[in-house]
């Protein structure tokens, strides 16, 4: 895949990635009832944010290959 494409998709599922990270790094100190809700929050960011990731990085792969096979003309 290309590395500019990865590079975007990246840069588009950085946000809810390290939210989610955020949100594992609170739950430790966390009270117990709110331990529950900072892990749970912090698994669907994080699974969001690789699946934006992943997502757009084959999208945009997917069409520089649909370009570049066009050729000139």
């Amino acid at each position: 895949m290309s590395r500019t494409a990865w590079t975007a998709a990246i840069r588009r599922g950085i946000i809810p990635l390290v939210l989610g990270i955020v949100c594992f790094v609170l739950a430790w100190p966390a009270i117990e009832d709110l331990d529950g809700l900072f892990k749970g929050v912090g698994a669907i960011l994080v699974v969001l944010g690789l699946i934006i990731i992943v997502a757009t990085a084959r999208t945009l792969t997917a069409e520089e290959k649909r370009i570049g096979s066009r050729g000139p003309g």
